[in-house]
């Protein structure tokens, strides 16, 4: 997938309202998959692979189709393989399913002999979104294997773009999502995004990415320190993050000591005899409490501690 499709992408998800948006979003899907309709959603899934659509785009997919769909007496096979494949483009070939008289008359009705799915892995009953992609008969050269992996290129962006669209126009602060340039600028966040950002670093320039969370996504693909955590994906020269709050850590009594003489310009040396341990134990004492508290220097550790 280009780098400029995915610019396409982020941008419709950002600037245009969701109609407008979900039609951009199947064009980009269009010149990477040989699909001819399909539908994207906001929902829940149970095991048995039926599922709860809270919103839902649709492209070229009449409500009448929608609702055969919900009524296949044993649900949507697709949907069942994507459910057990979580977090990665599945393909589904009709034809293996067409002993159910009911299904083969749905498949031939909307010529979905080959179906693409992607569900994110994430418990049963938990609001998620997912995408479904119909193709008729495919030629027998084309490996549908390999536009599966073609899927995995596309199909995450398509749903964490329309995540972000989704909670710009309808004020759902939702889990925070956002994508960065790697040089450390932000190209677009949800709100819930910066409000994690902002309680977690007060003092950030947006819309520069603090340089610790970029150094540790950039180094590791995730971040968990104080208030926040976060994980990121890294396509090109852009990265996507998810950030979700973390619980406040807290001090041991004894860190918190240790910490406190620190700031006020105690060495080593003197913190271990105030408080009968050696110096080396100080000095792990407080490179916990540095983890513990995702801070880099005295000057940070000050503030917080200040702040307590």
């Amino acid at each position: 997938m280009s780098e400029r499709s995915l610019f396409a992408l982020y941008t419709a998800a950002q600037d245009l309202a969701p109609v407008e948006f979900a039609e951009v979003a199947f064009g980009v899907v269009r010149k990477v998959l040989p699909v001819h309709s399909g539908m994207f959603g906001h929902g829940t899934f149970e095991a048995a692979g039926r599922a709860r659509i809270l919103s839902l785009h649709r492209h070229d997919v009449p409500l009448e189709r929608v609702r055969d769909r919900e009524n296949l007496p044993d649900g949507d096979p697709a949907i069942l393989n994507s459910l057990s494949n979580g977090g990665r483009t599945v393909h589904t070939c009709s034809r293996d399913y067409a002993h159910d008289p009911s299904f083969e008359r749905y498949i031939r009705r909307y010529d979905s002999w080959n179906v693409f799915t992607l569900t994110p892995g994430v418990p049963f009953g938990t609001l998620t979104d997912a995408v479904t992609l119909w193709a008729g008969a495919l030629k027998r050269s084309v490996d549908p294997a390999r536009l599966a992996r073609r899927g995995d290129e596309v199909l995450p962006h398509l749903l964490l773009a329309n995540s972000i669209n989704r909670r710009l126009h309808t004020g759902d602060p939702g889990p925070a999502c956002a994508v960065a340039a790697t040089d450390g600028v932000l190209l677009s966040a949800s709100p819930a995004a910066y409000q994690l950002l902002d309680a977690a670093w007060p003092n950030w320039r947006p819309p520069h990415v603090p340089e610790a969370l970029m150094d540790a996504l950039k180094a590791r693909g995730r971040f968990s320190a104080g208030s926040l955590s976060a994980t990121a994906t890294l396509s090109g020269n852009f990265m996507f993050v998810r950030l979700q709050r973390r619980a406040a850590p807290t001090l041991s009594a004894a860190e918190r000591r240790v910490a406190t003489m620190a700031v006020a310009g105690a060495t080593y040396k003197e913190i271990a005899i105030e408080f009968s341990v050696s110096p080396s134990t100080v000095r792990n004492q407080l490179h916990a409490v540095y983890v513990k508290l995702g801070l880099r220097n005295k000057t940070e550790l000050a503030q917080v501690l200040a702040d307590a």
